[in-house]
């Protein structure tokens, strides 16, 4: 089996478009999932993964020298996301996204149709209420989407330092408000989540 980064290699040396599948294949859903977190509509959504690696088809060139490939897919996903909103707006000023960042508790209504779902959903989305968007939003690339802190920190447009401070505060705070047993759901909810999307 191939690696991403052959795929990578094979599409930027030689503009192999087998390998291009391969790669929109690998990030389409997580960049879909990243939209409609950050507040965003689903065409936009849409419309913005098209840009996104239509750019990336076109340039493959200067997307060579860049190190970190997912954090530049995510960046610019997330900027075109805002550029078409501030479009769709015809405004020159739009709410900042981190005031939007929401992660939906929904993955365990279609694992488990019980009651107890239904408090596990809630206590999850109360204690992720508690946090600020930012803090949300580093949690979803770290633990759903599974980035590093650099690729984080990049998409975030801070330093790598300032990427781990932010979660490691988001996650001290939601230790500071729950049991072992409730991290360790939530932990576990992280990882369906991942694994669904």
């Amino acid at each position: 089996m191939t690696s991403l980064n052959q795929n990578w290699k094979n599409f930027l040396e030689k503009g192999d478009e087998f390998s291009f599948s391969i790669i929109y294949n690998k990030y389409v859903e997580e960049l879909y999932a990243y939209g409609i977190s950050l507040g965003f509509q689903k065409e936009n959504c849409k419309d913005a993964i098209q840009d996104v690696f239509i750019k990336i088809f076109l340039d493959r060139n200067n997307i060579s020298k860049i190190e970190n490939k997912s954090g530049y897919i995510f960046r610019s996903y997330k900027n075109r996301l805002i550029d078409l909103e501030k479009k769709n707006n015809n405004k020159d000023n739009i709410d900042s996204v981190e005031d939007k960042f929401t992660i939906e508790v929904t993955i365990l209504d279609n694992l488990i149709e019980t009651e107890i779902a239904n408090i596990v959903k809630e206590k999850i989305k109360k204690l992720l209420e508690s946090i600020t968007p930012n803090q949300r939003e580093v949690v979803y690339l770290k633990y759903v989407v599974g980035l590093q802190h650099s690729e984080i920190a990049e998409i975030l447009g801070i330093h790598e330092e300032s990427a781990r401070k932010l979660l490691y505060r988001a996650m001290e705070k939601l230790r500071n408000k729950i049991s072992n047993d409730e991290l360790y759901l939530i932990a576990i909810y992280f990882m369906l989540l991942r694994f669904i999307i």
